[in-house]
Protein backbone atom coordinates (compact mmCIF):
# COMPACT_ATOMS: atom_id res chain seq x y z
CA UNK A 1 0.00 0.00 0.00
CA UNK A 2 1.64 3.44 -0.76
CA UNK A 3 1.10 6.20 1.17
CA UNK A 4 -1.68 7.93 -0.86
CA UNK A 5 -3.18 4.85 -0.60
CA UNK A 6 -2.66 5.12 2.99
CA UNK A 7 -3.95 8.35 3.72
CA UNK A 8 -7.11 7.42 2.06
CA UNK A 9 -7.44 4.02 3.80
CA UNK A 10 -7.05 5.83 7.29
CA UNK A 11 -9.93 8.54 5.88
CA UNK A 12 -12.77 5.40 6.14
CA UNK A 13 -12.05 5.17 9.65
CA UNK A 14 -12.60 8.76 11.46
CA UNK A 15 -15.55 10.53 12.57
CA UNK A 16 -16.45 13.88 10.81
CA UNK A 17 -15.46 16.97 12.52
CA UNK A 18 -17.80 19.06 14.79
CA UNK A 19 -18.91 22.29 12.91
CA UNK A 20 -19.67 24.00 15.80
CA UNK A 21 -20.86 24.40 19.34
CA UNK A 22 -19.18 22.52 22.44
CA UNK A 23 -17.21 20.15 20.21
CA UNK A 24 -15.84 22.18 17.65
CA UNK A 25 -14.08 24.18 20.84
CA UNK A 26 -13.19 20.92 22.23
CA UNK A 27 -11.52 19.59 19.06
CA UNK A 28 -9.96 23.50 18.47
CA UNK A 29 -8.71 23.02 22.15
CA UNK A 30 -6.84 19.89 21.58
CA UNK A 31 -5.16 21.39 18.34
CA UNK A 32 -3.85 24.25 20.70
CA UNK A 33 -2.77 22.54 23.14
CA UNK A 34 -0.96 19.75 20.44
CA UNK A 35 0.66 23.02 18.49
CA UNK A 36 1.29 24.87 22.10
CA UNK A 37 3.72 21.62 22.98
CA UNK A 38 5.82 21.94 20.29
CA UNK A 39 5.98 25.59 20.46
CA UNK A 40 6.79 25.46 24.17
CA UNK A 41 9.22 23.15 23.69
CA UNK A 42 11.09 24.58 20.95
CA UNK A 43 10.27 28.03 22.33
CA UNK A 44 12.39 27.13 25.99
CA UNK A 45 15.27 25.39 24.00
CA UNK A 46 15.97 28.35 22.36
CA UNK A 47 15.57 30.96 24.94
CA UNK A 48 17.70 29.08 27.20
CA UNK A 49 20.67 28.15 24.46
CA UNK A 50 20.43 31.92 22.99
CA UNK A 51 20.99 33.24 26.64
CA UNK A 52 24.08 30.82 27.19
CA UNK A 53 25.70 31.82 24.50
CA UNK A 54 24.83 35.29 24.62
CA UNK A 55 23.01 35.99 21.69
CA UNK A 56 21.30 39.57 21.54
CA UNK A 57 17.58 39.59 21.84
CA UNK A 58 17.08 39.42 17.81
CA UNK A 59 19.23 36.42 17.64
CA UNK A 60 17.65 34.68 20.57
CA UNK A 61 14.18 35.20 19.23
CA UNK A 62 15.15 33.74 15.56
CA UNK A 63 16.48 30.67 17.14
CA UNK A 64 13.41 30.29 19.62
CA UNK A 65 11.04 30.62 16.78
CA UNK A 66 12.96 28.20 14.31
CA UNK A 67 13.23 25.84 16.87
CA UNK A 68 9.61 26.25 17.96
CA UNK A 69 8.36 25.68 14.29
CA UNK A 70 10.96 22.37 14.61
CA UNK A 71 9.05 20.80 16.87
CA UNK A 72 5.78 21.93 15.93
CA UNK A 73 5.77 19.93 12.88
CA UNK A 74 8.27 17.20 14.58
CA UNK A 75 5.32 16.57 16.47
CA UNK A 76 2.62 16.08 14.00
CA UNK A 77 5.12 14.30 11.48
CA UNK A 78 6.28 11.35 13.66
CA UNK A 79 3.43 9.66 14.58
CA UNK A 80 2.59 9.95 10.45
CA UNK A 81 5.50 8.50 9.55
CA UNK A 82 5.34 5.74 12.40
CA UNK A 83 2.08 5.17 10.48
CA UNK A 84 3.54 4.33 7.12
CA UNK A 85 3.24 7.24 5.61
CA UNK A 86 5.86 8.54 3.20
CA UNK A 87 8.02 11.97 4.13
CA UNK A 88 6.61 13.51 1.19
CA UNK A 89 3.49 12.90 2.14
CA UNK A 90 3.63 14.01 5.83
CA UNK A 91 5.56 17.49 4.94
CA UNK A 92 2.69 18.80 2.98
CA UNK A 93 -0.01 17.71 6.17
CA UNK A 94 2.82 19.04 8.89
CA UNK A 95 2.79 22.52 7.26
CA UNK A 96 -0.64 22.77 6.41
CA UNK A 97 -1.56 22.02 9.71
CA UNK A 98 0.69 23.77 12.07
CA UNK A 99 2.04 26.82 9.75
CA UNK A 100 -0.53 29.36 10.92
CA UNK A 101 -1.01 28.41 14.31
CA UNK A 102 2.32 28.05 15.45
CA UNK A 103 3.17 31.32 14.08
CA UNK A 104 0.39 33.65 15.86
CA UNK A 105 2.00 31.73 18.63
CA UNK A 106 5.26 32.73 18.33
CA UNK A 107 3.98 36.66 17.28
CA UNK A 108 2.47 36.61 20.88
CA UNK A 109 4.91 34.51 22.99
CA UNK A 110 7.98 36.63 21.78
CA UNK A 111 6.17 40.53 21.92
CA UNK A 112 5.20 39.57 25.35
CA UNK A 113 8.99 38.72 26.02
CA UNK A 114 10.19 41.72 24.65
CA UNK A 115 7.67 43.78 26.68
CA UNK A 116 8.18 42.41 30.21
CA UNK A 117 10.91 44.80 31.55
CA UNK A 118 14.22 42.51 32.21
CA UNK A 119 12.79 39.47 30.78
CA UNK A 120 15.20 38.70 27.79
CA UNK A 121 18.09 39.99 30.09
CA UNK A 122 17.22 37.56 32.44
CA UNK A 123 19.36 34.24 32.09
CA UNK A 124 17.64 30.32 32.47
CA UNK A 125 18.30 30.46 36.34
CA UNK A 126 16.41 33.89 36.90
CA UNK A 127 12.63 33.05 38.06
CA UNK A 128 11.95 36.28 35.82
CA UNK A 129 12.81 34.59 32.68
CA UNK A 130 10.88 31.31 33.72
CA UNK A 131 8.00 33.01 34.58
CA UNK A 132 7.94 35.58 31.87
CA UNK A 133 7.86 32.67 29.42
CA UNK A 134 5.13 30.63 31.30
CA UNK A 135 2.79 33.40 30.94
CA UNK A 136 4.09 34.17 27.53
CA UNK A 137 3.32 30.81 26.25
CA UNK A 138 -0.15 30.45 27.80
CA UNK A 139 -1.37 33.74 26.42
CA UNK A 140 -0.01 32.59 23.32
CA UNK A 141 -2.11 29.72 23.46
CA UNK A 142 -5.18 31.80 24.18
CA UNK A 143 -4.78 33.84 21.09
CA UNK A 144 -3.97 30.92 19.12
CA UNK A 145 -7.40 29.18 20.15
CA UNK A 146 -10.16 31.18 18.19
CA UNK A 147 -7.14 31.01 15.20
CA UNK A 148 -7.56 27.20 15.26
CA UNK A 149 -11.25 26.87 15.83
CA UNK A 150 -11.68 29.63 12.71
CA UNK A 151 -9.47 27.13 10.79
CA UNK A 152 -11.00 23.89 11.65
CA UNK A 153 -14.25 25.22 10.46
CA UNK A 154 -12.91 26.39 7.39
CA UNK A 155 -11.26 22.52 6.39
CA UNK A 156 -7.87 24.01 7.30
CA UNK A 157 -5.65 23.69 9.58
CA UNK A 158 -5.95 20.64 12.19
CA UNK A 159 -8.14 19.45 10.41
CA UNK A 160 -5.67 18.51 7.31
CA UNK A 161 -4.67 16.32 9.97
CA UNK A 162 -7.98 14.66 11.22
CA UNK A 163 -8.17 14.21 7.84
CA UNK A 164 -5.68 11.36 7.67
CA UNK A 165 -6.88 9.66 11.04
CA UNK A 166 -3.54 9.39 12.67
CA UNK A 167 -2.68 11.66 15.93
CA UNK A 168 -0.13 11.12 18.05
CA UNK A 169 1.51 13.39 20.55
CA UNK A 170 1.20 14.11 24.45
CA UNK A 171 -2.09 13.08 26.51
CA UNK A 172 -4.14 16.39 25.86
CA UNK A 173 -5.06 16.70 29.85
CA UNK A 174 -1.60 16.42 30.90
CA UNK A 175 -0.67 19.29 28.51
CA UNK A 176 -3.44 21.27 29.82
CA UNK A 177 -2.50 20.48 33.54
CA UNK A 178 0.83 21.77 32.82
CA UNK A 179 -0.34 25.06 30.56
CA UNK A 180 -2.32 25.75 34.02
CA UNK A 181 0.17 25.43 35.88
CA UNK A 182 2.49 27.63 33.91
CA UNK A 183 0.18 30.19 34.05
CA UNK A 184 -0.46 30.56 37.97
CA UNK A 185 3.62 30.02 38.37
CA UNK A 186 4.12 32.78 35.96
CA UNK A 187 1.46 35.07 37.05
CA UNK A 188 2.58 35.01 40.59
CA UNK A 189 6.24 35.55 39.44
CA UNK A 190 5.12 38.73 37.69
CA UNK A 191 3.35 39.69 40.24
CA UNK A 192 5.78 39.35 42.58
CA UNK A 193 8.22 40.98 40.55
CA UNK A 194 5.76 44.09 39.97
CA UNK A 195 5.28 44.94 43.67
CA UNK A 196 8.66 43.72 45.04
CA UNK A 197 10.94 45.22 42.02
CA UNK A 198 8.90 48.01 41.10
CA UNK A 199 10.26 51.52 40.98
CA UNK A 200 11.18 53.27 44.64
CA UNK A 201 9.07 55.61 46.07
CA UNK A 202 6.68 55.89 43.64
CA UNK A 203 9.09 58.29 41.37
CA UNK A 204 8.96 56.65 37.92
CA UNK A 205 11.14 55.43 35.42
CA UNK A 206 14.41 56.93 36.30
CA UNK A 207 16.92 54.47 37.58
CA UNK A 208 19.03 56.76 39.34
CA UNK A 209 19.04 56.65 43.47
CA UNK A 210 19.14 59.30 45.69
CA UNK A 211 23.09 61.06 46.49
CA UNK A 212 22.70 59.65 50.42
CA UNK A 213 22.52 55.96 48.30
CA UNK A 214 18.54 55.19 49.54
CA UNK A 215 15.76 56.46 47.81
CA UNK A 216 12.07 56.59 48.41
CA UNK A 217 11.00 55.64 52.45
CA UNK A 218 14.39 53.85 52.90
CA UNK A 219 16.27 57.50 51.77
CA UNK A 220 13.98 59.21 54.03
CA UNK A 221 15.09 56.65 57.27
CA UNK A 222 18.55 57.40 56.37
CA UNK A 223 18.19 60.54 56.59
CA UNK A 224 16.67 60.79 59.55
CA UNK A 225 19.43 58.52 61.19
CA UNK A 226 22.19 60.60 60.01
CA UNK A 227 20.84 63.85 61.70
CA UNK A 228 19.84 62.19 64.94
CA UNK A 229 23.44 60.11 65.37
CA UNK A 230 25.67 62.61 63.83
CA UNK A 231 27.25 60.70 61.29
CA UNK A 232 28.19 62.00 57.76
CA UNK A 233 25.81 61.13 54.78
CA UNK A 234 26.60 57.83 52.29
CA UNK A 235 29.23 58.90 49.94
CA UNK A 236 27.81 59.50 46.40
CA UNK A 237 28.27 56.66 44.08
CA UNK A 238 30.49 55.77 40.88
CA UNK A 239 33.79 56.37 42.99
CA UNK A 240 35.25 52.76 43.23
CA UNK A 241 35.60 49.27 41.10
CA UNK A 242 34.29 47.61 44.04
CA UNK A 243 31.91 48.23 47.03
CA UNK A 244 29.56 46.43 49.44
CA UNK A 245 31.13 42.46 48.53
CA UNK A 246 30.64 43.41 44.40
CA UNK A 247 33.35 43.90 42.10
CA UNK A 248 32.91 45.33 38.18
CA UNK A 249 35.21 43.36 36.15
CA UNK A 250 35.48 45.37 32.43
CA UNK A 251 36.71 42.70 29.62
CA UNK A 252 38.29 45.71 27.91
CA UNK A 253 40.35 48.00 29.00
CA UNK A 254 40.79 49.76 25.15
CA UNK A 255 38.40 50.47 22.52
CA UNK A 256 38.49 51.24 19.51
CA UNK A 257 37.85 54.92 18.06
CA UNK A 258 34.88 55.71 15.45
CA UNK A 259 34.00 52.01 14.74
CA UNK A 260 31.82 49.72 16.79
CA UNK A 261 32.47 47.70 19.14
CA UNK A 262 31.63 44.88 21.98
CA UNK A 263 31.59 46.05 25.53
CA UNK A 264 31.64 43.57 27.63
CA UNK A 265 31.70 43.32 31.48
CA UNK A 266 30.62 41.09 35.02
CA UNK A 267 30.03 41.82 38.08
CA UNK A 268 31.04 39.37 40.48
CA UNK A 269 31.27 38.51 44.32
CA UNK A 270 32.96 38.40 47.01
CA UNK A 271 33.95 34.64 45.93
CA UNK A 272 34.66 36.09 42.04
CA UNK A 273 31.55 34.35 41.42
CA UNK A 274 29.05 36.26 38.63
CA UNK A 275 26.02 37.83 39.91
CA UNK A 276 23.11 37.00 37.79
CA UNK A 277 20.58 37.73 40.72
CA UNK A 278 19.79 41.53 39.55
CA UNK A 279 16.47 43.08 40.39
CA UNK A 280 14.69 45.11 37.30
CA UNK A 281 15.10 48.70 38.47
CA UNK A 282 13.03 51.72 36.10
CA UNK A 283 12.99 49.31 33.10
CA UNK A 284 16.07 47.27 32.60
CA UNK A 285 18.64 45.49 34.64
CA UNK A 286 21.41 47.13 34.00
CA UNK A 287 21.98 49.83 32.76
CA UNK A 288 25.44 51.56 31.51
CA UNK A 289 26.64 54.87 31.13
CA UNK A 290 29.88 55.95 29.83
CA UNK A 291 31.42 59.63 29.66
CA UNK A 292 34.67 61.06 29.13
CA UNK A 293 36.40 62.44 31.93
CA UNK A 294 35.94 66.01 30.38
CA UNK A 295 32.35 65.41 30.80
CA UNK A 296 31.81 64.35 27.25
CA UNK A 297 30.85 61.86 24.95
CA UNK A 298 28.01 60.64 27.34
CA UNK A 299 25.85 57.30 26.73
CA UNK A 300 23.03 55.66 27.77
CA UNK A 301 23.35 51.82 27.22
CA UNK A 302 21.39 48.77 28.04
CA UNK A 303 23.62 45.84 28.02
CA UNK A 304 21.97 41.98 27.86
CA UNK A 305 23.48 39.58 30.27
CA UNK A 306 24.49 36.19 29.04
CA UNK A 307 24.15 33.06 30.57
CA UNK A 308 28.49 33.09 31.59
CA UNK A 309 26.98 36.18 33.89
CA UNK A 310 28.83 38.25 31.29
CA UNK A 311 26.86 41.71 29.95
CA UNK A 312 27.31 42.79 26.32
CA UNK A 313 26.43 45.58 24.36
CA UNK A 314 28.00 47.72 21.24
CA UNK A 315 29.60 51.05 21.97
CA UNK A 316 30.82 53.66 19.32
CA UNK A 317 33.08 56.17 20.80
CA UNK A 318 34.01 58.71 17.96
CA UNK A 319 36.78 60.64 20.07
CA UNK A 320 40.45 59.69 22.01
CA UNK A 321 40.60 59.79 25.72
CA UNK A 322 39.69 57.82 28.86
CA UNK A 323 36.19 57.08 29.91
CA UNK A 324 34.55 56.16 32.80
CA UNK A 325 31.83 53.26 32.45
CA UNK A 326 29.13 53.06 35.06
CA UNK A 327 27.22 50.27 35.87
CA UNK A 328 24.13 51.13 37.51
CA UNK A 329 22.35 48.07 39.51
CA UNK A 330 19.93 47.24 41.77
CA UNK A 331 20.48 44.27 43.53
CA UNK A 332 18.64 42.93 47.42
CA UNK A 333 16.80 46.19 47.71
CA UNK A 334 19.93 48.32 47.00
CA UNK A 335 20.62 50.46 44.10
CA UNK A 336 24.29 50.62 43.41
CA UNK A 337 26.54 52.05 41.43
CA UNK A 338 30.65 50.67 39.88
CA UNK A 339 32.65 52.29 37.80
CA UNK A 340 35.57 51.82 35.98
CA UNK A 341 37.92 53.70 32.79
CA UNK A 342 38.35 52.31 29.21
CA UNK A 343 40.83 53.93 27.07
CA UNK A 344 40.36 54.97 23.51
CA UNK A 345 43.20 55.38 21.82
CA UNK A 346 43.89 58.23 19.48
CA UNK A 347 44.68 62.16 19.33
CA UNK A 348 43.29 63.87 22.81
CA UNK A 349 41.71 66.70 22.25
CA UNK A 350 40.42 67.69 25.36
CA UNK A 351 37.52 70.29 26.03
CA UNK A 352 36.70 72.76 28.54
CA UNK A 353 33.45 71.88 30.34
CA UNK A 354 30.76 73.67 28.66
CA UNK A 355 29.28 77.46 30.29
CA UNK A 356 26.29 77.52 32.52
CA UNK A 357 23.42 78.35 30.60
CA UNK A 358 19.68 78.07 30.89
CA UNK A 359 19.41 76.65 27.10
CA UNK A 360 20.53 73.71 25.28
CA UNK A 361 20.10 71.90 21.56
CA UNK A 362 18.92 68.48 21.17
CA UNK A 363 19.44 67.95 17.43
CA UNK A 364 16.56 67.73 14.88
CA UNK A 365 15.08 71.07 16.32
CA UNK A 366 14.64 70.36 19.88
CA UNK A 367 15.87 72.74 22.08
CA UNK A 368 15.51 72.30 25.81
CA UNK A 369 15.12 74.92 28.39
CA UNK A 370 16.56 74.53 32.30
CA UNK A 371 14.10 75.88 35.11
CA UNK A 372 14.51 75.77 38.67
CA UNK A 373 15.87 77.41 41.89
CA UNK A 374 19.38 77.82 42.41
CA UNK A 375 21.34 74.43 43.68
CA UNK A 376 22.90 74.80 47.43
CA UNK A 377 25.52 72.21 48.22
CA UNK A 378 23.95 69.52 50.52
CA UNK A 379 20.03 70.95 50.15
CA UNK A 380 17.25 69.28 47.65
CA UNK A 381 16.45 71.04 44.96
CA UNK A 382 14.09 70.85 42.13
CA UNK A 383 15.18 71.45 38.69
CA UNK A 384 13.15 71.48 35.30
CA UNK A 385 12.98 71.05 31.83
CA UNK A 386 10.78 72.20 29.19
CA UNK A 387 11.02 70.93 25.70
CA UNK A 388 10.21 72.43 22.42
CA UNK A 389 10.65 71.28 19.00
CA UNK A 390 10.98 74.38 16.73
CA UNK A 391 10.09 76.68 18.44
CA UNK A 392 6.47 75.01 19.82
CA UNK A 393 6.16 73.08 23.14
CA UNK A 394 5.54 69.14 22.95
CA UNK A 395 4.43 66.99 25.18
CA UNK A 396 7.34 63.69 25.54
CA UNK A 397 6.81 60.31 25.02
CA UNK A 398 7.75 57.82 28.84
CA UNK A 399 11.22 56.88 28.33
CA UNK A 400 12.27 54.33 31.66
CA UNK A 401 8.76 54.68 33.05
CA UNK A 402 9.19 58.26 33.53
CA UNK A 403 8.75 61.44 31.20
CA UNK A 404 12.53 62.28 31.70
CA UNK A 405 16.01 60.74 32.55
CA UNK A 406 18.43 62.87 34.11
CA UNK A 407 22.08 61.51 35.32
CA UNK A 408 24.44 64.28 37.05
CA UNK A 409 28.34 63.86 37.18
CA UNK A 410 30.73 66.04 39.07
CA UNK A 411 33.53 67.51 37.56
CA UNK A 412 36.48 66.16 38.63
CA UNK A 413 35.95 62.99 39.93
CA UNK A 414 33.12 61.96 38.24
CA UNK A 415 31.02 61.34 41.41
CA UNK A 416 27.26 59.07 39.99
CA UNK A 417 24.53 61.07 41.26
CA UNK A 418 21.12 59.69 41.11
CA UNK A 419 18.65 62.02 40.44
CA UNK A 420 14.78 61.18 40.72
CA UNK A 421 11.62 62.33 38.45
CA UNK A 422 9.67 65.06 40.93
CA UNK A 423 5.82 63.53 41.23
CA UNK A 424 3.53 66.05 39.03
CA UNK A 425 0.38 67.65 40.60
CA UNK A 426 -1.72 65.90 37.44
CA UNK A 427 -1.50 62.20 38.53
CA UNK A 428 1.72 60.16 37.95
CA UNK A 429 5.03 61.77 36.93
CA UNK A 430 5.45 64.59 34.74
CA UNK A 431 2.21 63.99 33.46
CA UNK A 432 1.70 65.66 30.07
CA UNK A 433 3.00 68.35 28.77
CA UNK A 434 4.19 70.07 32.27
CA UNK A 435 7.75 70.25 32.52
CA UNK A 436 10.14 67.49 33.44
CA UNK A 437 10.84 67.73 37.66
CA UNK A 438 13.57 66.21 38.88
CA UNK A 439 14.82 66.20 43.05
CA UNK A 440 17.78 66.58 43.44
CA UNK A 441 20.67 66.96 45.87
CA UNK A 442 24.10 67.55 45.34
CA UNK A 443 26.59 66.30 48.11
CA UNK A 444 29.27 69.26 47.45
CA UNK A 445 29.62 72.66 45.66
CA UNK A 446 31.17 73.14 42.59
CA UNK A 447 30.28 72.56 38.61
CA UNK A 448 28.10 68.91 37.79
CA UNK A 449 27.46 67.75 34.53
CA UNK A 450 23.75 67.50 33.69
CA UNK A 451 22.55 64.77 31.04
CA UNK A 452 18.65 64.91 30.21
CA UNK A 453 17.26 61.89 27.77
CA UNK A 454 13.64 62.01 26.69
CA UNK A 455 11.57 60.29 24.00
CA UNK A 456 9.84 61.66 21.58
CA UNK A 457 7.88 60.17 18.21
CA UNK A 458 10.58 57.18 19.14
CA UNK A 459 13.77 58.14 19.43
CA UNK A 460 15.63 59.22 22.51
CA UNK A 461 17.25 62.77 22.51
CA UNK A 462 19.80 63.75 25.09
CA UNK A 463 20.69 67.55 25.95
CA UNK A 464 23.61 68.64 28.50
CA UNK A 465 24.09 71.37 30.56
CA UNK A 466 26.53 72.38 33.26
CA UNK A 467 25.35 73.04 36.90
CA UNK A 468 27.01 75.40 39.23
CA UNK A 469 26.49 74.32 42.69
CA UNK A 470 26.83 77.15 45.52
CA UNK A 471 28.65 76.58 48.77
Amino acid sequence: MGPVEATAHTQDHHAPLPTSGAALNGVAFSATLHCLTGCAIGEVTGMIIGTALGFSNLGTILLAVGLAFLFGYSLTSLPLLRAGLALSVVIPIALATDTFSIAVMEIVDNAIMVAVPGAMEAGAGDILFWGALSVALVIAGVVAFPVNRWLITKNRGHAVLHETGIHGGPPIRLVAFVAAAAAVFGTAVLVGEAVGGGNDGGHGGSEMAAPSGHSGEERSTAEGEHKTSGQEPDPVRGLAVAENGLKLELAQRELPRGRRAELSFTVVDSSGEPVRDFEVEHDRRMHLIVARRDLTGFQHLHPTLGGDGRWRTEVKIGDAGSYRVFADFKRGGENQTLAADVAVDGPLDARPMAPVRTAADAGNGYRVKLTGEESQAGEEAEVGFTVTRNGREIAVDDYLGAKGHLVALREGDLAYLHVHPAESGHGGANAGSEPIRFATEFPSDGRYGLFLQFKHEGKVHTAAFTREVAR
